[in-house]
């Protein structure tokens, strides 16, 4: 690689600590305006050789972590026109040209650099003519180094407000098109061969359509029923990706306050509620659409047949008969569905809090409020079953029958109109297997209304934008506030006196502060304000001089990190390793593992990683290794200081150690810790 494209690469890294001021400027080159939730990606080896691969070029624009150690990002805008360079953003914030060559170069070497050294020698003791080694090393390398990490990062994208915008963003719109278009020319088919068939069936002298365009009618209708149906499967995925990105960004968006009151059985028990939104975009919508189109179509055909005068009223009749059956089960469905919910409640309720149940509680009455639950639960699946059932029969059957005997007057008439006649009992046909699919469909579609219900808050963090393009917050110096509040003042809905009240103060790089005072005192709600976790009623909190609300929460909490009380943080079923390095990306680079263990050690963890027979890789939480409350208490410190962060705060994290551990942790902290916030009792 060139030495001078090297350093020109180099040249336009930018810290680690810069990261949301280049993600503002490639968004505004790329003309983004508001930025919606990132596109996290990585690159393997094989996706930078031997050159950038269109996988790796499609990830533009994005803000792109590179280089070996701890690196920098890499603000990649696009594409030069057609040719080879690309458009990054320079340390000065100017678009400059790069040549992809020499970036593919660049992101190889760090791995490369391991590696090639034994290959070559391997190579050179394998006695290969000396003209085919380079291209051999090179095949060596691309098979050993495929799967490689060299760089990740995140891709930026357009927020999107509504579910509406991002289905249409995401080629929804298309699709649905297509698929409409594939079942109005499927019906249309239909039609025409039923009233060739017809003809041809009732006519005496089997007169009428060919056998020929039978066949050619039959063969359009098989490949445009296979078209519209992988269109209509592509748009079923399309659009429950959608929904299922969208339920995710707005349940992390969701208010913390919002969380701690429904508890967590309620919110496993909206969560779950999203099937039905899942099974609507896969099954019953479609299904729907189909059968709403259909019985369109038949009361078309219905119209151009022998009995219209009696077949359309009784369809409509028909209709508004099911509307009040459809009716009936969408009340059922809501009693049942919140059974459902309060059930799911009380079962994560007991399941968590089972120890203290058998502690606390006799056993003869510890399952008098199960059965009374299940018991409601049972009776309004049984009143829900029985609805369903209603509307699947007595609707597509009831019209059936019903039509069949309103079309025998016309049955002498069969020699002497046998296409209008035949068009009134395909008609007929298409109109029962339409009921037949709305009626399928309908609980699907009434459990959506239902679930949209329960989880329409979730999706509204969705559409907000994420990271705003401006303003730019620039590192406080020592004269500089990095965190400043002003008679900031906070209360607890439903209470009549505020917890804080006219609160300031001002954190500057390098600060170690000490809340202390006696519990209630509002130490806590103190610092879930400067973590961001909650937002001040009253007064005005800003981070380098920029208001709370310019900068946003999320790149507020970007910034300021904190390891809450014991009985507010958690232990996830996973790895040691993942539970301590939660705030960086997964997985883990080397340096993110080394740097890992030598916090974990300096917090006197060593002697836990020994017993535990996999140390890092060691599962743990509730389901894996168990851990003490001293040795979750120093996690929770490791996962703070594992965090890049400008500013941290720990509530009551030493309260768990004796003296000579605390002595070690708090030297750890102080040591990698450069502003701290901590809280604890006198």
């Amino acid at each position: 690689m060139d030495p001078a494209r090297a350093a020109t690469i180099e040249g336009c890294l930018w810290p680690l600590d810069r990261r949301d001021e280049l993600a503002a400027l490639v968004a505004g080159a790329a003309r983004i305006a508001t930025l919606g939730p990132a596109e996290r990606f990585e690159w393997s080896y094989a996706d930078v050789a031997p050159a950038l691969s269109a996988r790796a070029l499609a990830s533009a624009p994005a803000v792109v972590r590179v280089g070996a150690g701890a690196g920098g990002f890499l603000g990649l805008v696009g594409r030069d026109g057609a040719g080879a360079d690309l458009r990054i953003v320079a340390r000065d914030g100017q678009i400059v040209t790069c040549d992809a060559a020499a970036l593919a170069a660049y992101l190889r070497a760090p791995a490369e650099g391991e590696a090639r050294a034994g290959i070559e020698a391997t190579v050179a003791r394998a006695g290969l003519d000396a003209a085919r080694r380079p291209a051999v090393s090179d095949a060596l390398l691309r098979a050993s180094l495929a799967a490689e990490r060299v760089a990740e990062g995140e891709r930026l994208r357009t927020a999107q407000p509504s579910m509406w915008s991002a289905l249409r963003a995401a080629g929804t719109g298309r699709r649905a098109a297509a698929a409409v278009a594939g079942y109005l020319a499927q019906l249309a088919l239909v039609a025409g061969l039923w009233w060739t068939v017809g003809a041809r069936a009732v006519a005496a002298d089997h007169g009428g359509g060919s056998v020929a365009t039978i066949a050619a009618i039959i063969a359009a209708l098989v490949g445009v029923r296979l078209a519209a149906s992988w269109t209509a499967g592509r748009l079923a995925i399309d659009g429950g990706s959608v929904l299922r990105e969208r339920l995710l960004h707005g349940l992390l968006g969701l208010d913390t306050e919002s969380t701690r009151a429904d508890g967590i059985g309620r919110l496993l028990g909206r969560v779950v509620e999203t099937e039905a939104l899942e099974s609507l975009a896969l099954g019953g919508g479609l299904i729907a659409a189909a059968g709403a189109f259909e019985l369109v179509t038949g009361a078309v055909i219905l119209a151009l047949g022998v009995a219209a005068s009696m077949q359309l009223p009784l369809l409509v009749a028909c209709c508004a008969g099911g509307a009040l059956l459809a009716a009936r089960v969408q009340r059922a469905l809501g009693r049942w569905s919140s059974e459902r919910v309060s059930l799911t409640h009380d079962l994560v309720e007991r399941m968590v809090g089972q120890r203290t149940l058998v502690a606390q509680q006799p056993a003869s009455r510890r399952h008098v409020e199960q059965e009374a639950a299940l018991a409601r639960y049972s009776a309004t699946g049984r009143a829900l079953d029985c609805a369903v059932a209603v509307l699947a029969i007595v609707l597509p059957r009831g019209w059936l029958i019903a039509a069949v005997v309103a079309l025998a007057p016309w049955l002498g008439d069969a020699a002497v109109r046998p296409s209008a006649f035949a068009t009134s009992l395909g008609g007929t046909l298409l109109v029962y297997g339409a009921l037949r699919k709305l009626a399928q469909a309908y609980p699907s579609l009434g459990a959506a209304v239902i679930a949209w219900r329960q989880v329409a808050s979730m999706f509204v963090g969705a559409g907000r934008a994420t990271a705003p393009a401006s303003p730019v917050v620039a590192a406080a110096d020592g004269a500089t506030a990095l965190i400043s509040a002003r008679d900031v003042s906070f209360r607890y809905p439903g209470r009549a006196e505020p917890v804080l009240s006219g609160c300031g103060l001002d954190i500057r790089r390098g600060d170690r502060v000490l809340l202390e005072g006696p519990s209630g005192g509002g130490k806590s709600t103190l610092g879930a304000l400067l973590v961001g976790l909650r937002v001040p009623d009253a007064g005005r909190m800003t981070m380098a001089g920029v208001d709370q609300q310019d900068l946003g929460l999320a790149r507020w909490r970007g910034r300021v990190g904190a390891a809450p009380q014991f009985h507010e943080n958690h232990v996830f079923s996973q790895t040691f390793l993942f539970n301590l390095l939660l705030g960086r990306a997964w997985p883990p680079r080397r340096e993110d593992v080394a740097e890992a263990e030598a916090v974990v050690r300096e917090l006197d963890l060593g002697p836990l990683l020994a017993r535990m027979p996999s140390g890092l890789e060691q599962l743990v939480g509730e389901s894996g290794w168990q851990l003490s409350h001293g040795e979750r208490s120093r996690l929770y410190i490791a996962r703070s200081l594992l965090q890049p962060l400008d500013v941290r705060l720990l509530d009551e994290s030493f309260a768990a150690l004796d003296p000579e551990t605390l002595e070690r942790a708090l030297a750890c902290v102080l040591k990698r810790a450069e502003t701290l916030v901590v809280i604890a009792h006198p």
